[in-house]
């Protein structure tokens, strides 16, 4: 049986990432991205600080009301139809060995060839230069709970003083067509000492989030009118079920220079305001789709 052809490729830069900067920056500078993992930004993110008119060039014409995972999914689709995102597995593991960058993808090693890689997400990525300094803040935490009682109101959002349960972003359930029915998502700032700890868990985390939803002035589920009042109602308690614990650590890594890489910690927003429109197909496919 004869060996598979290896494929290798020649690039003069490669933008490594998944995230909203890697792929604004291939964008901008039409340089193709390659990711270790695919991280969209969470469905309740928004733009701190926006641009004016800086997101025209993907096709959108009110920067207030898209969001960091609209322009995401938008940014994936425009850089793969036009080439630009030559591996689409979601997850991959990155080598880099002297000036060539091999890509593990479904069982399968694809090399690139470069002079650069401009690199915004170094995780899973093995081959770069020693770290010389780390720079490390608080984990974004969030507990994503399904709402079992207490679902139908008209909140949206529920902020606390506090960085355990900070904050409360409610969204239409995915678990039902009934969009009126709302679970939610709830976003904890902690150390790693602090997740080790049962105060800080998604248990207790639960606690806090009823309380939070009570003092809104949330109900549960109504349970018949009231005997001694017949024109009020009775409700049941507030039930809430915790589904997922989703920790995103926060942490910045400096490496010691080297000619082959250009690692880049610039924000979304900084990006954003400096992005420029893209040139050749790129530029054909943002004016017709």
């Amino acid at each position: 049986m004869s060996r598979k052809k290896e494929l290798v490729f020649e690039k003069d830069e490669i933008v490594i990432g998944g995230d909203l900067r890697a792929l604004l920056h291939s964008f901008s500078y039409n340089v193709p991205v390659i990711y270790s993992s695919l991280r969209p930004p969470l469905r309740f993110d928004r733009f701190d600080k926006f641009p004016s008119e800086c997101l025209g060039p993907l096709g959108f014409s009110c920067a207030q009301t898209c969001t960091p995972r609209q322009v995401w999914e938008r940014l994936v689709f425009l850089l793969g139809l036009s080439g630009l995102m030559p591996i689409n597995n979601p997850e991959n593991t990155l080598r880099v060995t002297e000036n060539q960058l091999s890509v593990s993808a479904n069982s399968r090693v694809i090399k690139f060839n470069f002079n650069k890689l401009v690199i915004y997400e170094d995780e899973g990525i093995a081959g770069l230069t020693r770290v010389t300094k780390e720079k490390r803040e608080k984990n974004r935490v969030i507990d994503w709970v399904n709402v079992r009682s207490g679902c139908r109101h008209d909140h949206t959002y529920l902020e606390d003083d506090d960085d355990f349960v900070k904050e409360i972003y409610f969204y239409p359930t995915e678990r039902s067509d009934n969009k009126k029915l709302k679970d939610l998502a709830a976003v904890s700032y902690l150390t790693d000492e602090q997740l080790r700890d049962f105060d800080f868990s998604d248990t207790m985390a639960k606690f806090k989030i009823k309380k939070m939803m009570k003092e809104a002035g949330i109900r549960g589920a109504r349970n018949g009118r009231d005997v001694n009042r017949p024109d009020h109602y009775k409700y049941y308690a507030i039930k809430v079920e915790p589904a997922e614990r989703q920790v995103l650590r926060d942490v910045v890594r400096y490496y010691e220079p080297d000619e082959r890489f250009e690692f880049r910690y610039d924000t979304v927003e900084e990006l954003l305001a400096r992005g420029s429109r893209p040139k050749g197909y790129l530029s054909k496919l943002c004016e017709v789709i």
